[in-house]
């Protein structure tokens, strides 16, 4: 038996030859040489009555040897099965590893993984990701700028109001100075918040957040201007009109509620929908509890707050309607006109009989 190497390709040539074999023997026989070049897979049993060699060879005279001739030496094996690479962290050259990115598959050290929901990612997956964030960002600055911007100039003017003395007072909603000929105070609160509150401007630009791009997508942001303004004064009129006489009022909170009741009635006409009935229910049940906690809570102004929603639901009933184009338009016209006519009577209402119902403050 001879231990050889399987070929994967076999090349064989037969060398024959017609001299006698030393020594004499059986007379007719003769020497046939093949030559094989073979390759690196281990075989046995070469030196055989293998049918398979056998079929390559003309047996019309006995054959007396086969001489098995190599032209390329065997190889060392290949690697044991068991055996495993060596990997080394591609940040940490010089640290070898096992853990890779569960992402792109690059070999990371325990310094460089950060853990995931599912295994753990190298830093580049990571920042892909948080680029991919900023993106969702820019495209909701994009649907809604109008949404943005009155995010950002409350801001910049909380941050104003913590720097200049007397801006809170100067433009605060304030019956008293109203009455006497002060109406910027009717939309200047909008833009205002309490400075020693901080959770009072994260609440209200929340939920703006929130509810905000949705009225704003679906209306457009020219008409969502519109409507967040006209409900945040007629908060305002309606907090001068029903509210104390001498409390300072701040809060962007009347016009937001105003853009919750033009979505309140934006999903109640589409509520044949499953998924739009289920998110309509849950806008009602934040109205409810906004609506318990300003009763349970001191200084929430509630007068703002119910005069806001009223207008969000009228203008909402104005603005959502089917039609003509043009009707249409003359509808949003004559809405906008009317919610401003009301607040007006309610604003001339108070200020004609401010001196009799606020006779202390007259």
């Amino acid at each position: 038996m001879v231990d050889v190497f399987r070929p994967t390709e076999v090349a064989i040539e037969l060398l024959k030859s017609d001299q006698p074999r030393p020594g004499g023997g059986d007379g007719g026989g003769r020497t046939l040489e093949v030559q094989v070049s073979v390759g690196p897979l281990p075989v046995m049993d070469v030196e055989r009555r293998d049918r398979q060699l056998h079929s390559a060879i003309d047996y019309a005279a006995p054959v007396r040897r086969l001489v098995i001739v190599s032209t390329q030496p065997p190889e060392t094996p290949q690697s044991a099965v068991g055996e495993v690479e060596e990997t080394y962290c591609y940040g940490h050259p010089d640290t070898p590893t096992k853990l890779r990115c569960s992402r792109c598959d690059r070999s990371i050290c325990g310094r460089c993984a950060i853990p995931a929901s599912v295994g753990q990612h190298c830093p580049e997956c990571v920042a892909e990701a948080r680029k991919g964030q900023k993106t969702v960002r820019s495209a909701l600055r994009a649907t809604a700028p109008a949404v943005m911007t009155i995010i950002v100039l409350n801001v910049v003017v909380f941050v104003a109001q913590n720097l200049i003395p007397g801006l809170t007072t100067d433009f605060a909603s304030f019956p008293i100075a109203i009455a006497n000929g002060e109406w910027w105070r009717l939309l200047t609160p909008m833009f205002l918040h309490s400075t020693g509150f901080i959770f009072h401007i994260l609440m209200n630009m929340y939920v703006l957040y929130i509810f905000g791009p949705q009225v704003e997508e679906a209306f457009g942001t020219a008409r969502f201007v519109v409507m967040y303004l006209v409900a945040g004064f007629f908060a305002s009129a309606a907090s001068y009109a029903l509210g104390p006489c001498s409390v300072f009022g701040v809060g962007a909170s009347g016009a937001i509620f105003g853009v919750v009741g033009v979505l309140l009635i934006f999903l109640y006409r589409r509520r044949s929908s499953q998924f739009v009935a289920g998110y309509l229910r849950q806008l009602l049940f934040f109205v409810g509890i906004n609506a318990v906690l300003g009763f349970a809570i001191a200084n929430i102004d509630m007068w703002a707050h119910a005069g806001g929603l009223l207008a969000g639901v009228m203008l909402g009933a104005g603005f959502d309607r089917g039609g003509s184009p043009q009707r249409t338009r003359t509808a949003q016209i004559v809405t906008t006109l009317g919610v401003i006519g009301l607040g007006l009577a309610f604003v001339a209402y108070r200020t004609a009989t401010f001196a009799s119902s606020c006779q202390p403050f007259g």
